[in-house]
């Protein structure tokens, strides 16, 4: 195989290795576009991407009516700034200037092999990343890891960042969870214990994550694919109460004297069990 992107007869992009990308993007000569692979590989990037983030970030937008009587949902606004940042951060990236045969030489097969031994690993922000990271794996291939660590790594700031004022519950998770895998271990540097206010901080995590986990249980549908995701891996590892009403009822401080037994069940060396 010598090329692996192309356009069909209606300037859509089709790609021999992967045929799951066919037609997900057009190239539009209008707009000045090369007519070149690169091109046509930033073009799907910018379209999956697209694809991915309401999976994050769930459109809250009420239905309106066209003239006629046509339903449609306005776009969700607080995607695109973020959209646009993670496609121009790729595109600037030196992952971006790897030669399109690389991805032919060194087919990603599909799987993840990172670790996850934390919560962290799994918040609604943490699964984005890693489907951008299947995205970034897909399309230029794994002939340069660390290009793709590096990128990973901006992915996650920039999500974060932009999340932190968008949608602050999704920062808010992440940002919980990372304080509740510290109380449990991880993350600790070496050598180092646990102080008495980062284990308060850990615990009122713990409180927070529980809620959270019991909030999008009692109502999936209006959360996002990844949270509920994070939610379903949370209530599995954890016991959640019978009643999510009834404990999204109390009190933080009661939540936290109902919690306190809970602790029993803790992470193995493995990490998390899925």
């Amino acid at each position: 195989m010598t090329h692996r992107f192309y356009l069909n007869e209606d300037n859509r992009i089709m790609d021999a290795l992967n045929p799951a990308n066919n037609e997900k993007a057009d190239w539009w000569e209008d707009y000045g576009y090369p007519r070149n692979e690169q091109c046509f590989r930033e073009l799907l990037l910018w379209r999956h991407l697209g694809e991915l983030l309401p999976n994050l970030m769930i459109n809250t937008n009420r239905i309106k009516v066209f003239y006629g009587g046509v339903e449609y949902q306005p776009p969700c606004e607080e995607t695109v700034p973020m959209w646009s940042a993670l496609h121009a951060t790729i595109k600037a990236s030196h992952l971006n200037t790897l030669d399109v045969a690389l991805s032919v030489q060194h087919k990603f097969d599909g799987k993840l092999k990172r670790e996850k031994p934390g919560w962290e690993d799994v918040t609604s922000l943490s699964l984005f990343v890693d489907d951008v990271e299947r995205l970034l794996r897909d399309l230029y291939g794994e002939s340069d890891i660390e290009a793709i660590d590096r990128v990973r790594e901006a992915v996650l700031v920039i999500v974060t960042t932009f999340t932190e004022h968008l949608r602050r519950d999704l920062w808010k998770e992440h940002d919980d969870a990372l304080d509740f895998d510290y109380i449990l271990g991880i993350g600790v540097p070496e050598g180092c214990g646990i102080s008495g206010s980062e284990w308060r901080r850990g615990m009122w995590a713990k409180v927070a994550l529980f809620t959270r986990a019991c909030e999008v249980s009692t109502n999936p549908s209006a959360y996002s694919e990844y949270t509920v995701e994070f939610a379903k891996r949370f209530g599995e590892h954890w016991a959640l109460p019978n009643n999510h009403k009834e404990f999204l009822s109390l009190t933080e401080e009661e939540k936290m004297r109902w919690l306190a037994p809970a602790m029993n069940s803790s992470l193995t060396e493995e990490g998390i069990p899925f």
